[in-house]
């Protein structure tokens, strides 16, 4: 590694750690105030706060990153602009990939941390974070019990066993209900492949429909599509589905093979393990367009335009990001596209950008 690269990447990392380090605490404090009323309301113990605030700084730490890379590499190959050490370079025949590729090298190195703290820890400690709020801040007891990847629901009267529910299609795949009367019998049991959410009832496919009779004898129809009068609502399992962030890349990519391999929709989870994926790519991609945007005070802006224009870009990553993501999940984006159709747009323009500056 020659002296002029090892340079640039120290100024950038200096310039990252500091803008990292700063938004982190930025994020913790807001969020402490905003949580705060909300545990001492609830009777926690502080301990149970401090807890959730570490748990959760690894999602801070993985939230906060590429706007870090964009933000540091757009401060520090900008004041390199500046003081004119960047068309010193250049003049001594240093070719612009030189000056480039250390910004690209640091950035490559951060996705693969942010990739490997993304399917190692943050897994664990969402699934910690949400289980302090909802035990000791919403007082919830579990309803809820995973057991060989199927959810388990007591709502009233009735116990749910559902495969998979797809939160956005408000449906239940594989799902077995068993209702009970005062004395805790079964009274009725409904099995069916499917049931969809429709006009305020639920409407089962495929199945069959087991009834207690009157001499304590049981008859079991087929039937094909059947409404049935339920008192859970799709909000009801909405709060119960096994939320992606708990769960790695592997994991993710294992459980929609499972589920899909039964005969049952996993797009959702697809989108979201091709998303494990793309989202540490991202600090690639911020890396490429601070790039260019940095280099650009030699084309008569400063640095502070450029962080200006830096944020914009950010904001604008984040609404593509989420509705290509929410396409994905419609079933209007195959979930490949859905994860990295953002990174793709992007990734071009930091090219482009590139390119344009230095002709």
């Amino acid at each position: 590694m020659s002296i002029l690269t090892r340079y640039i990447l120290r100024e950038i990392t200096k310039v990252f750690t500091i803008i990292l380090l700063a938004f982190v605490m930025i994020y913790v404090i807001v969020d402490f105030f905003e949580r705060v009323d909300n545990f001492i309301e609830a009777g926690a113990k502080l301990h149970y706060m401090l807890i959730y605030i570490l748990f959760k700084l690894p999602l801070v730490i993985d939230q906060m990153t590429p706007v870090a890379v964009l933000m540091a590499t757009i401060i520090a190959l900008g004041l390199l602009a500046r003081s004119n050490e960047i068309i010193a370079m250049r003049a001594s025949g240093v070719s612009p990939i030189k000056v480039i590729a250390p910004s690209l090298m640091l950035a490559s190195l951060i996705a693969l941390l942010s990739f490997l703290n993304s399917e190692s820890i943050i897994p664990y400690t969402n699934r910690r974070v949400n289980t302090i709020w909802k035990t000791y801040v919403q007082k919830k007891a579990p309803e809820f019990v995973y057991k060989y990847e199927s959810l388990w629901y007591k709502g009233q009267g009735a116990i749910y066993n559902i495969r998979t529910f797809d939160v956005k299609a408000e449906t239940l795949f594989g799902v077995v209900v068993n209702q009970f009367d005062g004395d805790f019998r079964t009274r009725q049991r409904i099995h069916a492949r499917r049931a969809v959410w429709k006009d305020g009832q639920w409407r089962f496919f495929d199945g069959t429909v087991k009834q207690r009779q009157e001499d304590g004898t049981y008859t079991v129809s087929p039937f094909a599509e059947m409404t049935f009068e339920l008192h859970e609502t799709p909000d009801d399992f909405r709060k119960g589905a096994k939320p992606s962030d708990e769960m790695g890349f592997i994991e993710l990519r294992r459980y929609a093979q499972k589920i899909e391999k039964e005969g049952y929709s996993a797009r959702t989870y697809w989108v979201d393990m091709h998303v494990k994926l793309a989202f540490p790519c991202i600090s690639l991609i911020m890396g490429l367009v601070g790039v260019s945007l940095a280099l650009r005070k030699e084309k008569g802006r400063g640095v502070a335009a450029g962080i200006g224009i830096g944020f914009a870009i950010v904001a604008l990553y984040l609404v593509s990001f989420e509705l290509f993501r929410t396409l994905g999940y419609t079933g209007i984006l195959p979930a490949f596209l859905a994860a990295w159709a953002s990174n793709i747009l992007f990734a071009t323009v930091g090219i482009s950008l590139i390119l344009y500056t230095n002709r």
